[in-house]
């Protein structure tokens, strides 16, 4: 569920677009199911100190413990990330892309998975673009933020044993065709979990789940990661196909609205991911 609440210059609030009073929307919120409701936040003049009204509103957020999300736009059609940065809440496309058929996209996956294991020192996150070719971005550098970060990452997939996390988003960035990580943030709004991810020693690749190259892109995954913009493109009966050929059938959808991981599929009964299926040894 999302709430919208917008603070006007002229002192209104609007809470899904009708006006409400403060107390009013005190009781709302109160009443609001704190683990499946999700706040979008827009402040009129956003550039500008906030007002005693908007202060209000976040204080009201804050105190009820809801999760936000802050917008630029006051169609909420963007979010602003922790640094700053304005992404959209859809993804960049509307379509599947267009791909360059591969005959040898097992092979292409294959390789991916031994550079994003780090064989032969490569290591680092794999983007397979639609086509064909791939870029690699290596791992993150140490640093006391990271770190942090990367302990809130640790009780989703542990460290210490390798896991195979395949990952399907958008693949086609502003910057074509030597993108920034920035043109890949936008495009990837949980880009940063994927980094951190990778950091943590986890074998990370994304494609764009199109239906030519969907099972080779799933194949000895442990954990299949799905942008919920991209979800309604997948061709029917994904998420069995996904299982039949992943290692671990764990499947997590990103919800943009919420900035969420939920679970579509898992292994075991348990309230977190687990891992019946264990890497081969060498």
């Amino acid at each position: 569920m999302v709430l919208k609440l917008s603070a006007l210059a002229s002192g209104v609030v609007l809470l899904d677009g009708k006006p409400i009073e403060l107390q009013e929307l005190d009781r709302v919120l109160s009443e609001a199911d704190k683990q499946r409701t999700a706040v979008w936040y827009y402040r009129e003049g956003g550039t500008k100190d906030a007002p005693p009204h908007a202060m209000a509103v976040i204080q009201l957020v804050v105190k009820h413990k809801l999760r936000v999300s802050i917008s630029s736009n006051p169609d909420f059609s963007d979010y602003i990330d922790g640094k700053g940065i304005s992404h959209p809440r859809a993804a960049p496309s509307a379509k599947m892309p267009d791909v360059v058929p591969a005959a040898n996209i097992e092979e292409i996956f294959a390789k991916i998975r031994k550079i994003a294991a780090g064989e032969k020192s490569q290591g680092g996150l794999v983007i397979l673009r639609p086509n064909r070719t791939y870029l690699v971005v290596p791992p993150m550098r140490d640093n006391p933020e990271l770190k942090k970060f990367a302990e809130g990452l640790s009780r989703l997939i542990p460290p210490g044993v390798q896991r195979n996390v395949a990952v399907i988003s958008c693949t086609e960035f502003p910057g074509e065709p030597a993108p920034s990580i920035t043109d890949v943030n936008k495009a990837i709004p949980f880009f940063g979990l994927l980094m951190g991810l990778s950091y943590l020693g986890h074998a990370v690749w994304i494609f764009e789940g199109h239906a030519s190259a969907f099972e080779a892109g799933c194949r000895d995954a442990d954990a299949l990661i799905i942008d919920s913009a991209i979800l309604p493109l997948l061709s029917p009966g994904w998420q069995d196909r996904a299982a039949a050929t992943m290692r671990n059938a764990n499947i997590l959808v990103h919800d943009r609205a919420s900035f969420q991981l939920k679970v579509a599929r898992k292994v075991g009964t348990g309230a977190t991911l687990e891992f019946a299926a264990q890497p081969a040894r060498a």
